[in-house]
């Protein structure tokens, strides 16, 4: 079960483990490596996605004065990294368009996370009672903690080429599927 954080401060962590997955790809040359960062990137990115999409945006809608805006925005930003982590995924991380897209990718995860760092969490913190963004931090922790990691670590079925290959289903989107299960879709 997940601890009770409050939701600014666990949405706040989650972009700074994602920021040291590209620091170790950008400081990584082996290509099997690099796969293996642009996976656990693709899980990440998706798992907070899915949390943020089920329980922060529609808090955001509610409590920030144009909160329909801001949360649309937020989810577009969300989608167009899930468009470049698929794309990457068709790509083997020696071709030269490999780094180039994910530079794109950490151009598109920067701008959300200053989006949300600069503009909704310190809007959260002032229109919430603590409580209510423990609440919140909660049930985001447990969106989380549903989806799980696959079988023996494989993430992508383990080919350097990308995982789509064993699979025919991006990652991104087999990662959503495990978050929503059954019925949840």
């Amino acid at each position: 079960m997940p601890q009770q954080r409050d939701v600014v401060d666990l949405l706040t962590a989650d972009h700074r483990e994602v920021q040291v997955l590209f620091e170790g790809y950008r400081a990584n040359a082996d290509p099997g490596q690099r796969r293996l960062l642009v996976e656990r990137i693709t899980v990440e990115i998706v798992r907070h996605s899915v949390a943020e999409e089920q329980y922060l945006y529609p808090t955001v809608r509610r409590a920030l004065p144009d909160g329909d805006e801001v949360a649309e925005r937020e989810i577009e930003e969300l989608s167009e990294a899930e468009r470049i982590l698929g794309d990457l995924e068709d790509l083997d991380p020696a071709d030269r368009r490999f780094d180039s897209l994910v530079r794109e990718l950490y151009d598109v995860v920067s701008m959300h996370i200053r989006g949300e760092e600069d503009v909704i969490f310190p809007e959260l913190r002032e229109r919430l009672t603590e409580e209510e963004r423990m609440a919140l931090g909660l049930r985001v922790g447990e969106a989380k903690a549903a989806t799980p990691d696959p079988p023996g670590g494989q993430i992508g079925g383990g080919q350097a080429g990308g995982g789509s290959v064993s699979t025919g289903r991006p990652l991104a989107e087999r990662v959503r599927e495990w978050l929503s299960g059954p019925g949840r879709a």
